[in-house]
């Protein structure tokens, strides 16, 4: 029998465990992205995450070519797209492998479908953390060792080999990439994107841990030098062509290498110690999200409840004028405003900025 590897946000080789058990099996697999049209429409999406994506999907189809197999891709909602699959494939699928996710509303609502889905039909579904968020922690107590054990477990090997799906199904239809066109997406309007795909993140970690990192504990305060001095891993690590893990691993073997060299510029082991606090900051905030998901929705504090109209069409022209300002930077505060338009043409803005802008549109 067949066995189904979900690609989602984990769009690498390196380290991806589901792709590692699939391929120890032994038995064909269908190395599947899918293009639902739900999260493609979602108020969260960008057309920038779109063209990220298109690279980062290239670049694995090419890792696995090389190791025997090829992307199938498809476009439709899932589990909808399983079903067809399992029509598809002579002989059935054992098993679907993933990561677990941590997402919104709307993909928690789609992973509950594909999980009723798997026990009508009697599939295995097996889904592997990829961080250090805990499902189904009763609390936060502890957490820190929960995210340290995790992050010094072995970074899972590339296989040497994946049996493609087509020595069962020599007439397999594989798919191809669509782009924003053919997926009907509106055109970014932002400009120098950072590059997506497996490569690109490995070489971004790379260059910051031996070169741009020397000032990072400084850097990262400014959106002048952090551009430059901060890590630039976020995009990877959200659409997952790197794991946390591995960028664990490597910041553990450069602090190493630091201490073994006397560490002749004191400032890199005092900004790679920041860094790695940082690291447990992703997760922690998306702990926060999967252990308390009503905060999508509802005031984390409740005394707020009601000093906005949640529905857009009832705020006053003030509102309305106001928010647009903050949204266009146009507020006539010329650091805020700076900052605002960085973020909506770049996509980027160092952290102690984006709590700036979030602090300003609570506070004034």
């Amino acid at each position: 029998m067949t066995h189904v590897v979900w690609f989602k946000r984990d769009l690498r080789l390196q380290d991806h465990r589901p792709l590692a058990e699939a391929a120890a099996t032994g038995e064909p697999a269908v190395c599947l992205y899918c293009y639902e049209p739900s999260l493609l429409g979602s108020p969260e999406w960008d057309a920038s995450h779109s063209r990220f994506i298109h690279e980062c999907l290239g670049d694995l189809d090419a890792g696995l070519r090389a190791i025997g197999t090829r992307l199938t891709l498809r476009v439709g909602e899932m589990p909808d797209v399983l079903e067809r699959l399992v029509a598809e494939i002579p002989g059935g699928v054992r098993r679907v492998w993933s990561h677990e996710e941590t997402g919104n509303r709307l993909t928690f609502d789609r992973d509950l479908r594909v999980k009723a889905w798997a026990k009508r039909l009697g599939i295995d579904w097996t889904e592997i953390p990829q961080h250090g968020v805990v499902r189904g922690l009763a609390d936060r107590n502890g957490w820190a060792k929960h995210w340290q054990r995790r992050m010094n477990e072995p970074v899972a090997e590339v296989p040497a080999s994946v049996r493609c799906v087509s020595t069962v199904a020599p007439d397999w239809d594989f798919g191809e990439r669509r782009t924003r066109e053919q997926l009907g997406l509106p055109e970014t309007t932002k400009t120098d994107l950072q590059p997506g795909g497996e490569r690109a993140a490995l070489e971004t970690l790379d260059g910051f841990l031996r070169h741009r990192g020397v000032n990072y504990r400084a850097d990262m305060a400014s959106p002048i030098t952090g551009e430059r001095g901060c890590s630039r891993l976020s995009p990877h690590l959200a659409f997952g062509s790197i794991s946390m893990r591995l960028v664990h691993h490597q910041l553990k073997a450069r602090q190493r290498e630091l201490r073994a060299d006397g560490d002749r510029d004191p400032r890199w082991l005092k900004s790679m110690t920041s860094f790695q606090g940082r690291l447990r900051w992703h997760c922690h905030f998306m702990q926060k999200l999967e252990s308390e998901p009503e905060i999508e929705f509802q005031n984390m504090n409740l005394a707020y409840d009601g000093l906005r109209e949640e529905d857009e069409s009832n705020w006053s022209d003030t509102d309305r004028a106001r928010f647009d300002a903050w949204r266009l930077g146009r507020t006539g505060y010329p650091f805020v405003d700076a900052c605002m338009r960085c973020l909506r043409s770049t996509g980027w803005m160092n952290f102690r900025m984006r709590s700036m802008l979030v602090s300003f549109a609570s506070y004034h």
